[in-house]
C-alpha cells in the first residue's frame, strides 16, 4: 500500500483498532458472553452458598429461642415450689408449732406460691416410735383405701403422717408414703437432700404433683452430711407441696401464643412400664410416654423442629417447638435478593465493559493529545515561573536605578535647604524636595505591594514596645502636623500592654499610611488615634452603652443615629461590601465577631454619644477579665487601633473601592489631593498578612474613621516600665525621669472629656496621678481643697478654653498666694515662637505640643518643676548645622559621583572629616593606610564594580583580626571559608561600617550583617535618618556592633 500524507497517524490507527483487538480478549463478543455466563453460575454458586449459612442461621434462632422459653418455664417452676423453703424455716424457729401458728403464716406467705394451694408438713416417724407418736396425738396414722375409705396405716418401717395442712386439706395423720408413687418421691427427697417430684396426677381436672423436700433440724444444711444414710438418720419430716403443673406451663408459654413463628408444645415424659402408665393411657410396648401439659395447637404429635428436655425432681419434661413456617423458605427470602443483586451487578457489568471498551479507542487517540498540553502546560509553568523571577529583578534594578539618581536630587535639596535662599527659590526647592519623596513613596509602595502579591512579605515576631511605635509614627509628621495647624490627639486605654511580640515594622507601615491619609483628606479640625484592646472572657454588658457609632446631620438639619449595620466591611479583595454590626466600633459577625463589651467604646472627637462623658466613664470603668483570652501558649492579645478625622468623608455607594488598588473613590479626588490610590489596598493586606481585619466607617462631611485589628504576643516575662525592656542609654534615661515623676498630682483643664482622656492617658503611663477639671471654677475647687495631696502641676488644653478664659484661669491660680510658684503647661496644637512668647508672657511656665509623647511630656514636666532631666527637651526641626560629628574621620565608599558628593556635603554640616573613594578596593586600601585608627566611620554602598560592598567588608575585617595580636591567636582559623555564615570581628580595633544602598528587597539588611556590617541605610539619604544613624554612632549603640571586650588584658 502506498503512502499517503497522514499515513503513519492512519497506522496508528488501524493498530488501535487490530491489534490492540486481538491483544485484548475482552474486545472478544464470544468471550465477553461466556464471561456473561460464567457470572451468572458464579452468582448462582455464592447464592447457595448464602442460602446454607442463612438456613443454619435461622435454626440456631430458632433453637437459641426454644432453650429461651424453657429456661422461662423452668424459673417459674422453681419460684413456685421455693415456698417450701419458707416453710421450712418456721419448722426450724417455732419450737412448739400448732396449728394456728401454722395456718396464720401459710396464709400470709400465699403470694409466694401463686400456683401451690395446698401445703403440707410431715413429720418422720420410725416403726418404734410410732405408739409414742400416736398417743401424743390421740390419733392413728391413717391411710385410704382405692374405695375412699379410712384405714389404719399397716405397719412399716417408717411413717411420714401429715401434721399440718393448709384450710384446703382434711387429711390429719394421712401417710403418702402408704402410697408407692408417693413413697418413692418422698424416700428420695430423705435421701438426696433435694427437691423431688411425685408423678404427674389428674385431680380436679388438671395435671398435679406432689414436690418434697426434707427437713434436718434447725441449721442444718442436708449437703452438709457426708452421704445419704447420714442424711436418712437425720431426717425428721418433710414440706409437701401440691403443684399444678398444667396450670404453670399455661401461664408461662401462653405469652407465645401469638408468635407467628413458632409452636409451643410441654409434655411430661414417663416410663411406659410403671405402675402410673394407665392414667396416662400409654401404650404398653413403647419405651417412653408423653404426657401433653400444655399443646393449645394439638400438635404435640408432629414432628419437632427443636426439642429440648430437662429434668427436676427426679421427673423428666420437654418442650418441643415447631416452625409455623418451612424454615428453608425463610433462609431463601432472607437472601433472594443477593443473587438477583448478583445478576443485576454481572449484567450492568457486562455493559459497561462493553461501554467503556467502545470508549477506549477514543480515550487512546486522546492521550497523545493530552501528553502534548501537558508539555506545553510544563513549559507555560517554566516561563512563568521566569517571568515571575525577572519581575523580582526587574523590581530591584528599577529600584536602584531610580533611587540612585534620586539620591542625588533630594540629597541636593536637602543641602540647598541649608543656603541662604530666597522666597521664591525657597519655595522652587521645597517643591522639588517633595516631588522627589513622593516618587520615592510611590516605589516604595509598588515594592511592597509586588512582594505582597508574590508572597514574599515576611512577618517577623520580636519584642517591642507598642506605646513607643504609636508615638514614634508621630514624630514622623511633626512638620506638616504644624503646618496644617491639626488637632492631632493618641488615645492608649490602660489596658493595653507597652510590651508585646510582632512585627512592628509593618504595624508602623500601616499606621503611617492610614494617619498620612487621614491627614492628607483633613483640612483643619482633628485627628484621633484610639488603641484598645479585647477581652474575649467578660460578660456582655446590661446597658445599651455600646448601641451606636456616633450620630450624623440628617437632612433635616438635626441629628440620627448612624445605626451598627452602616458599618462597612469588605468582604474581600474587589469585592463586594458586607454590612456588620459594631459593639463600641467593634464589627460583630462575619470574620470580625465579638459579643458586646468585650472591648472598652471606642471615643470620638465627632458629636455623638462616644464623645459624651457617659462614654468615657465607661471608657475608665472598663477593665479585661481576670484570665480572659482566646489564645493559648504562647499568651496573645487582640489590639484594635483606630484613625478617625473629620475630614471630607467617602460615600456610602463609593465605600466598597476603598481597598482596590490603583483605585480613587472619584477622580476628582486624585486631581485635587494627589495619590495613586494603593495606600489603603497595602494597609488592607498588611494587615490580613498578620490576621488582622481592616474596616471603615465614613460620612461625607463629617469624616471617616478607620480601625484594624491585629493578635500580638505577650513576653513570658516582660518588664513593668512603660517605655520598654531595651537597657540602652536612651530607655534608661527615660526610666529615670519616669522614676521622678512617678506618684506626682496634675490637674487637666478641658472642657471636651474625649481630649481630656487623651490628656490624662499619656500622663497616667508615666505613672502620674491625674485629676479632671473642665472650667476655671472646678479647677480652683480641686486646688483649694484640703486634707489631700497638693497639686504640683496645672495642664491647660487651649483647645478645651477659650483664649480669655484660659488667661484669666492662669491669672487667678497664680494670684491665690499658696499656688504664685505652681507650674501651669500651655498643650496646643499651634505650635510657633510667637504663640510660646505670648503663652510665657500670659504666666504659662511651659508649652507642650500635641501630639503628645511620653519622652515630651516628661521632659516638660521635669523642667517645668526645675528638675534636671536626663533626657533632653528638644524644640523645633533637627539642627542639620551642629557640629556633633567635630574632629571625627569618616569615609566614604561609593562608585557614584553624585552619590559620594552628596554623601561628603551631608557629613561635612555635622562637622567631620570626610574622604570618598569610588570602590571597595580603594576603600581597602585606604583602611591600610591609615591602620584603621584614624577612621572612625566607614559608608559602604553595597553594589559596586569590581568588589562589591560585601566583600570589601569582610576583608577589612579579615585585616582587623589578623593585625589585632589578641584576635590572630583565637581566630586563626576562622577566615578558611570567609564567604559561609556570620564572620568573626575585632572587638578591639574595630572600625564601624554602615551600609548604604538603594536596595531595598527583602533579605539585604541579613546579609549586610552577615558580611560584618555594623548598621543599614537605604538611599536617598534623608536628613532625619542619617542624623539617627549618627547618634546610633556617637551612642555606639548601632544595630550589629560587636559587644566591646573591657577585661583588663585586652586593654593596650
Amino acid at each position: 500500500m502506498e503512502s499517503e500524507p497522514g499515513g503513519q497517524w492512519n497506522c496508528y490507527n488501524l493498530q488501535l483498532s487490530g491489534c490492540h483487538k486481538k491483544l485484548n480478549p475482552l474486545r472478544n463478543g464470544p468471550l465477553r458472553f461466556a464471561c456473561l455466563v460464567f457470572g451468572w453460575f458464579l452468582a448462582c454458586a455464592i447464592s447457595g452458598v448464602l442460602w446454607n449459612s442463612s438456613l443454619d442461621s435461622i435454626k440456631e434462632e430458632f433453637r437459641l429461642t426454644c432453650y429461651n422459653r424453657k429456661e422461662i418455664l423452668r424459673s417459674e417452676l422453681e419460684n413456685n415450689l421455693n415456698a417450701s423453703f419458707v416453710i421450712l424455716g418456721l419448722v426450724a424457729s417455732v419450737a412448739e408449732l400448732n396449728e394456728s401458728i401454722w395456718l396464720g403464716f401459710t396464709n400470709a406467705t400465699l403470694f409466694l406460691r401463686p400456683n401451690v394451694k395446698r401445703l403440707v408438713y410431715m413429720e418422720r416417724v420410725l416403726a418404734d416410735q410410732r405408739a409414742a407418736f400416736e398417743q401424743k396425738w390421740n390419733a392413728t396414722i391413717i391411710t385410704i383405701n382405692a374405695a375412699g375409705v379410712l384405714l389404719r396405716r399397716p405397719d412399716a418401717a417408717e411413717y411420714a403422717p401429715i401434721l399440718f395442712e393448709t384450710d384446703d386439706g382434711y387429711y390429719f395423720l394421712l401417710d403418702p408414703t402408704s402410697y408407692p408413687l408417693l413413697q418413692s418421691a418422698i424416700f428420695a427427697a430423705r435421701d438426696t437432700g433435694l427437691f423431688t417430684l411425685s408423678p404427674a396426677s389428674w385431680i380436679s381436672n388438671s395435671w398435679q404433683m406432689g414436690a418434697y423436700l426434707g427437713y434436718y433440724g434447725p441449721g442444718r444444711d442436708p449437703m452438709s452430711f457426708v452421704s445419704d444414710e447420714d442424711r436418712r438418720q437425720a431426717c425428721q419430716g418433710y414440706v409437701g407441696t401440691v403443684l399444678n403443673v398444667m396450670e404453670v406451663f399455661n401461664i408461662v408459654l401462653s405469652r407465645y401464643i401469638d408468635d407467628i413463628n413458632m409452636d409451643v408444645v410441654a409434655v411430661y415424659n414417663t416410663n411406659a412400664s410403671a405402675d402410673s402408665s394407665a392414667l396416662y393411657n400409654c401404650d404398653p410396648v413403647a419405651p417412653i410416654c408423653a404426657l401433653p401439659l400444655f399443646d393449645p395447637s394439638n400438635k404435640s404429635s408432629e414432628a419437632s423442629n427443636v426439642v429440648v428436655d430437662w429434668t427436676y425432681g427426679t421427673q423428666n419434661f420437654e418442650l418441643r417447638c415447631i416452625s409455623k413456617h418451612n424454615l428453608k423458605v425463610q433462609a431463601l427470602q432472607r437472601i433472594i435478593a443477593w443473587p438477583l443483586l448478583m445478576s443485576v451487578v454481572v449484567t450492568f457489568f457486562y455493559i459497561l465493559v462493553y461501554l467503556v471498551l467502545k470508549r477506549m479507542l477514543a480515550i487512546e487517540k486522546d492521550v497523545a493529545l493530552i501528553e502534548k498540553m501537558n508539555i506545553d502546560l510544563k513549559d507555560a509553568k517554566i516561563a512563568a515561573e521566569a517571568a515571575d523571577i525577572a519581575k523580582s529583578n526587574f523590581l530591584a534594578t528599577i529600584s536602584h536605578e531610580i533611587r540612585t539618581p534620586m539620591n542625588g536630587v533630594i540629597g541636593m535639596t536637602n543641602l540647598l535647604l541649608g543656603t541662604e535662599l530666597t522666597a521664591q527659590q525657597l519655595d522652587y526647592v521645597n517643591v522639588a524636595q517633595a516631588s522627589g519623596s513622593a516618587l520615592i513613596a510611590l516605589i516604595n509602595d509598588v515594592l511592597d505591594l509586588s512582594k505582597i502579591e508574590a508572597g514574599r512579605m515576611e512577618v517577623e515576631s520580636v519584642p517591642f514596645n507598642l506605646h513607643n511605635e504609636i508615638d514614634n509614627v508621630f514624630s514622623l509628621f511633626d512638620e506638616k502636623i504644624r503646618q496644617e495647624q491639626l488637632e492631632v490627639s493618641v488615645l492608649v486605654h490602660n489596658a493595653v500592654p507597652a510590651n508585646v511580640i510582632g512585627d512592628p515594622g509593618k504595624l508602623r507601615q500601616v499606621l503611617v499610611n492610614l494617619v498620612g491619609n487621614a491627614m492628607k483628606f483633613t483640612k483643619g479640625g482633628s485627628i484621633l488615634v484610639c488603641v484598645r484592646i479585647a477581652d474575649d472572657g467578660s460578660s456582655p454588658p446590661t446597658s445599651a452603652e455600646f448601641s451606636i457609632v456616633s450620630q450624623f446631620p440628617n437632612g433635616d438639619g438635626g441629628l440620627r443615629e448612624i445605626e451598627l449595620s452602616e458599618v462597612v466591611v469588605p468582604s474581600h479583595e474587589g469585592g463586594a461590601q458586607q454590612r456588620v454590626s459594631a459593639i463600641g466600633g467593634l464589627p460583630s459577625s462575619g470574620d470580625l465577631s465579638f459579643e458586646r463589651g468585650r472591648v472598652p467604646p471606642r471615643l470620638s472627637m465627632w458629636e455623638g454619644y462616644f464623645s459624651s462623658s457617659q462614654a468615657v466613664a465607661c471608657w475608665r470603668k472598663w477593665k479585661p477579665k481576670e484570665g480572659s483570652g482566646h489564645c493559648k501558649l504562647p499568651r496573645c492579645v487582640t489590639i484594635f487601633v483606630s484613625v478617625e478625622d473629620t475630614g471630607i468623608g467617602i460615600p456610602l455607594q463609593l465605600q466598597h473601592r476603598l481597598f482596590q488598588p490603583f483605585s480613587q473613590v472619584e477622580s476628582s479626588t486624585s486631581r485635587e489631593y494627589g495619590g495613586t490610590g494603593i495606600g489603603l489596598s497595602i494597609c488592607q493586606k498588611l494587615v490580613k498578612l498578620m490576621n488582622g481585619q481592616l474596616y471603615a466607617v465614613s460620612q461625607p462631611g463629617q469624616g471617616s474613621v478607620f480601625e484594624f485589628s491585629l493578635s500580638f504576643g505577650l513576653p513570658q516575662s516582660g518588664c513593668s516600665d512603660t517605655l520598654g525592656c531595651n537597657n540602652n542609654a536612651k530607655s534608661q534615661q527615660a526610666q529615670s525621669d519616669n522614676q521622678k515623676l512617678r506618684g506626682m498630682h496634675v490637674v487637666v483643664v478641658d472642657s471636651h472629656p474625649v481630649r481630656q482622656e487623651a490628656t490624662a492617658s499619656c500622663l497616667q503611663r508615666l505613672g502620674i496621678l491625674v485629676e479632671y477639671a473642665a472650667d476655671t471654677q472646678s479647677t480652683l475647687g480641686k486646688l483649694r481643697r484640703q486634707g489631700q495631696a497638693a497639686v504640683q502641676v496645672v495642664i491647660i488644653d487651649l483647645q478645651g478654653l477659650e483664649n480669655t478664659l484660659a488667661l484669666e484661669l492662669v491669672g487667678l491660680i497664680h494670684r491665690e498666694p499658696s499656688f504664685e510658684m505652681l507650674p501651669v503647661i500651655a498643650l496646643t496644637s499651634r505650635a510657633s515662637n510667637v504663640v510660646e512668647n505670648k503663652l510665657q508672657m500670659a504666666g504659662f511656665s511651659n508649652t507642650l505640643y500635641k501630639p503628645l509623647r511620653c519622652t515630651t511630656i516628661a521632659a516638660v514636666l521635669l523642667q517645668a518643676l526645675g528638675m534636671r532631666g536626663q533626657t533632653k527637651l528638644k524644640k523645633g526641626n533637627t539642627n542639620a548645622n551642629a557640629k556633633i560629628l567635630s574632629g571625627k574621620h569618616l569615609l566614604v565608599v561609593d562608585d557614584n559621583m553624585v552619590n559620594r558628593k552628596v554623601a561628603t556635603s551631608m557629613l561635612s554640616r555635622y562637622g567631620a572629616s570626610v574622604n570618598a573613594v569610588d570602590g571597595g578596593m580603594a576603600a581597602i586600601a585606604a583602611v591600610k593606610n591609615q591602620g584603621g585608627n584614624n577612621i572612625d566611620l566607614i559608608l559602604m554602598d553595597i553594589q559596586m564594580p569590581e568588589m562589591d560592598g560585601y566583600e570589601a567588608t569582610r576583608r577589612i575585617r579579615k585585616w582587623e583580626m589578623e593585625n589585632c595580636e589578641q584576635c590572630k591567636v583565637l581566630f586563626e582559623d576562622s577566615w578558611s571559608n570567609p564567604i559561609s555564615g556570620p564572620i568573626q570581628v575585632c572587638p578591639h580595633d574595630h572600625v564601624p561600617v554602615v551600609a548604604v544602598t538603594a536596595d531595598v528587597m527583602s533579605g539585604t539588611n541579613e546579609m549586610c550583617f552577615t558580611s560584618g556590617m555594623d548598621d543599614y541605610i537605604t538611599k536617598p539619604l534623608d536628613q532625619k535618618q542619617l542624623y539617627l544613624l549618627l547618634e546610633r554612632f556617637l551612642k555606639k549603640n548601632l544595630v550589629n556592633a560587636p559587644a566591646a571586650d573591657n577585661s583588663p588584658s585586652h586593654k593596650m
